[in-house]
């Protein structure tokens, strides 16, 4: 058999499917000839990735045109070189999709092997006929037609149809019917086939990038750690307590830095529903303030916390909220020098359900070549200093609470993020 297909996404999992299951298309209207018939199979199956509805609907467009009582598609089963029922049409289908046809067993199996068309009008007397299928369906086949399923080189398997309605034969009439669906077949399967191929390219690729930056995020951590280590041991050695102190400052941090970036890595990779609780969000953004003094401190670096005037407690998720203000003000932090300041200021418009959060600083500012990545997963201008997942996971949350974020910087100058998340008020102020 030259040319066996590669495995098809649905195809050994999913068995055939009935005309009940297979997700159909849409309704099917009269047609006046064999032609309209063929255009409507073809815009059916052009371009399309969810395949099981489309192809049912070409079996069924195929059966009326040939006037048989049945049709399926039979895919070839990569594993065993054999064929299951992909999809079927007619009596007896959901028998059918317990049906594997052995390596060159049947008429089937003799399209496949030979790759050229084949019909049988007797097909009770051809020693070829595969008759577990018949004892397992309850359908007696007198007459069968069937074509492979092709396209260039590969072989995906073939399209039968059974039975001819009338007691006449199939006929070369009808071949030229079936090869056509068998070829609009083979093109869609091809299509579905590439594209998964690019899905899977893409996604480890982008596992690839991923494994790439938090191996870069963790050494930049582990070396801290290690230097840290290093001068606390030297400080041991000499009973250098001061230094003692000063290095094992620096294991805790990254300690910090560790457990934020496995943090960071959960929240992006699960989808969290927010958990509104009455919330004092002046109170919150205090508290981060706080939290914040002693970084912001050694820098020499101030800042300025304005509550929203008469807000009172609000409905939001404090958890998600504290995130986001916390990973905001830190890198503000870090872009500022000493002398700078950054500024929190929380404000609601009157008869507005959001609550706005302005985080701006006087730091070194954000290129425009960096502004388009910023909130890229693993991108930082921070260098070694940052994991690159501050900023994504804090528009994540934003997101999930039903809000957005936006930013404006000047280079140079500094720069400002600006965030609203809608809320429900609960407590008069």
């Amino acid at each position: 058999m030259s040319g066996t297909a590669e495995p098809f996404p649905g195809a050994t999992a999913a068995g055939a499917e009935s005309r009940e299951g297979a997700g159909r298309g849409a309704p099917i209207g009269p047609m006046t000839d064999d032609l309209e018939a063929l255009q409507v199979i073809s815009r059916s199956l052009s371009g399309k990735l969810e395949l099981p509805g489309v192809l049912a609907t070409a079996l069924e467009i195929i059966s009326r045109l040939a006037r048989a009582e049945g049709a399926s598609i039979l895919l070839i089963d990569p594993d065993t070189g054999g064929m299951k029922f992909y999809i079927a049409e007619g009596p007896g289908t959901e028998a059918l999709k317990t049906v594997p046809l052995p390596p060159g067993e049947g008429i089937c199996g003799y399209v496949a092997r030979t790759g050229e068309p084949l019909i049988v009008n007797d097909a009770q007397n051809d020693p070829r006929l595969y008759k577990a299928a018949d004892d397992t369906s309850g359908v007696v086949t007198r007459s069968l037609l069937c074509v492979p399923v092709r396209s260039g080189e590969r072989l995906w398997g073939v399209l039968e149809l059974i039975n001819k309605r009338e007691g006449a034969g199939f006929d070369a009439h009808d071949m030229r019917l079936a090869e056509v669906v068998a070829t609009e077949t083979a093109l869609s399967l091809e299509n579905v086939h590439l594209h998964d191929q690019i899905v899977t390219k893409e996604r480890m690729a982008a596992v690839g990038q991923t494994v790439s930056g938090l191996a870069h995020c963790i050494k930049n951590i582990l070396n801290g750690i290690k230097s840290g280590s290093a001068v606390m041991d030297r400080a041991l050695a000499e009973e250098d307590f001061g230094r003692v102190s000063k290095g094992w400052q620096t294991v805790s941090r990254n300690n910090q830095m560790l457990s934020t970036l496995v943090l960071d890595m959960l929240a992006l990779a699960r989808d969290s529903k927010p958990h509104p609780f009455p919330t004092d969000l002046n109170d919150l953004a205090e508290q981060v303030a706080r939290l914040l003094e002693d970084r912001a401190g050694e820098k020499g670096v101030s800042i300025e916390c304005v509550p929203a005037a008469g807000l009172g407690d609000v409905l939001v998720d404090p958890t998600h909220f504290y995130r986001c203000l916390l990973n905001l003000m830190s890198n503000a932090i870090d872009a500022c020098e000493g002398g700078d300041r950054v500024r929190v200021r929380l404000y609601r418009a009157a008869g507005r359900d959001r609550v706005t959060v302005s985080v701006a600083d006087d730091g070194q500012g954000i290129s425009k070549e960096d502004s388009r990545k910023l909130f890229t997963e693993f991108f930082t201008p921070k260098g070694g200093r940052g994991t690159g997942l501050g900023r994504p996971v804090t528009m994540k949350l934003i997101g999930e609470m039903g809000g957005r974020i936006t930013f404006h910087s000047v280079f140079g100058r500094g720069t400002r993020f600006v965030f609203a998340v809608p809320v429900s008020q609960t407590t008069d102020p």
